[in-house]
């Protein structure tokens, strides 16, 4: 019902959680690096390591009740994919067979399918899917005639074809090869009547009475109940590469690492989504009223390339060129985070044996654009503090002391957004006279 697609492995990539937090989906979010995948359940969240191990929090089900969709997470590694129901989870392993766990009230763990082969899970609240290699879709759960059987389950479709699978709550989807969409079950607010006609969607995801595809094109379609705006709302244009949804509200991933978040917002499942640029998402899942990410947090880079001064040239986002024959690259590396103490600059494409420093300032300069300065770009404005100089070694220079010299300590603060510039010289490739040029800026918020 409320996982979110696979996302390749990634270096650096952090779980992040906002929304309800009554039962540690936010509070108890684990801390650590290294994540790939995400899922989000009703009051629990499970996550996959890069190394094939899972990690799960939160609650294990409404008070007093212990149905082990956390404690019962599996051990080891081997994992390759997760999915997150209402009170129990599923994985995949990498020979392809499923392991699922939590509440097993309608056979929705105890019924999981044997074998291998399989290449994708996905969790509802009484009923589980997967689909096979061979393009063929398998569901299980609502068998013990407690009147929740709305089809589901005995309305799966038959035959091969398909290429991906979403679970709701009591309906489920598919998509075919040709990027159609078939939707089963019960069709409440018409979530599966109104389901799109057409080829040419990439993925889908299913919420409550909910359900959200993602066109080839980046743009988003939307269907079912509308009362908090979950379709009327959903984002226009495109550009968008994820969808996600929620029991009342859903998410979409933009390909420039934003969030866009919409529908029901009582506890902060949308007005909580981290702001782009300095939060760079990668993944994206939709618990019931809590939301997920996946995502890299290493700043957000700008200004510099387009328009750069003696026509110059270079590439959007990085510096104006330089002797070296390219811009000035400047990234974040680790985790903008008082906790890890792993944040760092890196700065390449420069001329060997350049000296450089750090420029620091609290406004993008002339709203993002910079001004023309030297043979480039300055894009830091209201500078509070400098660096001390460094020398590139083959073109490389690397900036990582940010809380203990006297350059970091002062802009290290929760909430503290900070861009960040490398000044460097470069006499041989000048068309100013001034002899020095300016990377592109990073963005960075700093986090707990």
């Amino acid at each position: 019902m409320l996982a979110a697609s696979h996302s390749s492995a990634q270096t650096h990539s952090w779980v992040r959680d906002w929304g309800n937090d009554s039962a540690g989906q936010v509070s108890s979010t684990p801390t650590e690096a290294e994540f790939t995948q995400v899922a989000a359940g009703t009051h629990h969240s499970l996550a996959l390591r890069a190394d094939g191990s899972l990690a799960s929090w939160g609650v294990e089900g409404p008070p007093s009740n212990d149905y082990g969709q956390v404690s019962g997470t599996p051990t080891g590694t081997g994992f390759t994919y997760v999915a997150a129901g209402q009170y129990h989870s599923l994985a995949l392993r990498s020979d392809g067979s499923i392991a699922a766990w939590g509440l097993d009230s309608l056979g929705q763990v105890g019924n999981a399918p044997i074998g291998t082969g399989f290449i994708q899970v996905d969790a509802g609240i009484f009923h589980s899917i997967a689909l096979r290699g061979d393009g063929s879709i398998v569901s299980w759960g609502v068998n013990n005639g407690g009147g929740v059987d709305f089809g589901q389950v005995t309305s799966t479709p038959l035959g091969t074809g398909f290429t991906q699978v979403a679970a709701g709550m009591h309906h489920s989807l598919a998509l075919r090869s040709d990027g159609s969409i078939v939707s089963w079950g019960r069709d409440t607010s018409g979530v599966v009547s109104n389901t799109p006609t057409g080829t040419g969607y990439v993925q889908l995801s299913g919420g409550t009475t909910l359900s959200v595809a993602l066109n080839g094109s980046g743009t988003i379609a939307a269907w079912g109940n509308d009362s908090f705006g979950e379709v009327s709302n959903a984002p226009s244009g495109s550009g968008f590469t994820q969808v996600a949804a929620g029991a009342n509200h859903a998410l979409a991933l933009h390909a420039d690492g934003s969030v866009a978040a919409w529908g029901r917002d009582h506890q902060g499942q949308v007005s909580g989504t981290p702001s782009w640029p300095s939060f760079a998402a990668i993944q994206i899942a939709a618990g019931e009223n809590h939301s997920a990410a996946i995502h890299t947090n290493v700043g957000q880079p700008f200004c510099g390339g387009v328009v750069c001064p003696c026509s110059t040239g270079g590439s959007p986002n990085v510096g104006c060129t330089n002797s070296a024959g390219a811009g000035a690259l400047l990234v974040g590396t680790g985790h903008a985070s008082m906790a890890f103490d792993s944040f760092g600059l890196r700065i390449s494409g420069l001329p060997s044996s350049s000296p450089g420093l750090i420029l620091r300032g609290s406004l993008p300069l002339n709203g993002g654009a910079g001004t023309a300065v030297g043979d480039g770009l300055l894009c830091t404005g209201s500078q509070t503090a400098r660096s001390q100089m460094q020398v590139a070694t083959s073109g490389v220079l690397t900036f990582t002391d940010f809380q203990g010299g006297a350059f970091g300590a002062s802009s290290y603060g929760v909430g503290t957004a900070n861009i960040y510039q490398l000044w460097y010289r470069d006499p041989q490739n000048t068309c100013s006279g001034a002899g020095f040029n300016f990377s592109n800026a990073l963005f960075v918020t700093w986090l707990p």
